[in-house]
């Protein structure tokens, strides 16, 4: 600060006159005082937020300290205290997709993902009419979509597992209105014949193969070839995403207990389709071309591949229109 034309530096005793300071050292002087300066209010401006939120805190202590004692304004708001685990483990997760789901309903209403979402939430929730609405909804927006042939099935089998204790009226209701979605046809019968004319498409392939081992675990080996050994190379949707769910649902149980020869013959025909993709390849390796990326890129040297693995003619990743190799 200035004293008497006098400038002090810190909080020693000593001054320098400004004027007999050299430009260069002044010029530090003056940085000097601006970052003081800078530091100064950004401590005041922790400070600040520190004691608004010790003070919120309080508040909700003194809030819930009241009405336990029965004190306090009763129609005074509780402020919950902000936990993240609490926040990232909610006790009605359902409920809380709800809450997200209903303005995807009235602004997306044109998208077949946001009712194969809601029959997801109101399946698990066993809400048979809600169920119905929200395949009603899918199926008037993309009727043949995969995704929504499996809610069809798994609908069609919660159905008839339960329907035995409904009111007769649900039951009319339910009936009446997938009548046309089921044309008497029971869920295996639904699943064949949806199978039979998508035989072109994997997606749909991957979708009733799911759905033939949800409908009986016996299936699983057949379920299994028709997505990794038997193979009639006319599939037009194989892409790096679908490849990678497929096997992701390998792993996870969707398609009973895999061994992991089947895992990995898969992995294979991907890697022969997908060479550069890493989700195929085995961790060790998949790890060092990471490793080996990231110190080409940082070398500013452009990455160029050094052959292209060998395509085999006998199945559906191998086949097909051309992906973007790259894309991952």
């Amino acid at each position: 600060m200035m004293q008497n034309g006098r400038m002090s530096l810190d909080n020693n005793a000593c001054y320098i006159v400004p004027e007999n300071l050299a430009p260069s050292e002044l010029k530090k002087l003056r940085n000097k005082q601006r970052k003081a300066k800078r530091k100064a209010e950004r401590e005041s401006q922790q400070a600040r937020e520190a004691q608004v939120k010790r003070d919120q805190h309080n508040k909700s202590r003194q809030q819930q300290a009241d009405a336990a004692s029965g004190g306090g304004e009763p129609d005074a708001p509780q402020l919950d205290e902000l936990v993240p685990d609490k926040l990232a483990r909610v006790e009605d997760p359902l409920d809380q997709a709800i809450k997200f789901l209903q303005p995807l309903q009235r602004l997306a209403n044109d998208r077949i993902e946001t009712h194969l979402m809601a029959f997801e939430v109101y399946y698990r929730k066993k809400k048979v009419l809600l169920m119905l609405q929200s395949l009603k909804r899918a199926h008037k927006v993309e009727p043949r979509n995969p995704r929504l042939h499996s809610c069809l099935v798994r609908f069609y089998q919660y159905v008839q597992n339960v329907k035995d204790s409904w009111d007769p009226r649900i039951e009319e209701v339910v009936q009446k209105e997938t009548q046309i979605y089921f044309d008497g046809k029971d869920a295996h019968h639904l699943n064949r014949d949806f199978l039979e004319s998508n035989k072109d498409s994997l997606r749909a392939v991957f979708e009733c193969a799911k759905m033939m081992v949800h409908l009986n675990d016996k299936n699983q080996h057949e379920a299994v070839s028709l997505l990794v050994t038997n193979v009639d190379n006319n599939y037009r949707d194989v892409d790096i995403p679908l490849c990678t769910e497929i096997l992701e649902s390998l792993r996870n149980g969707d398609l009973g207990q895999v061994e992991d020869s089947v895992i990995e013959e898969y992995c294979q025909l991907c890697r022969a389709r997908f060479p550069c993709a890493a989700a195929f390849k085995p961790p060790r390796q998949a790890t060092s071309d990471d490793d080996s990326a990231a110190q080409t890129e940082g070398g500013g040297d452009s990455a160029t591949p050094t052959g292209e693995a060998e395509r085999s003619p006998t199945n559906h990743i191998s086949d097909g229109n051309e992906v973007d190799q790259q894309r991952n």
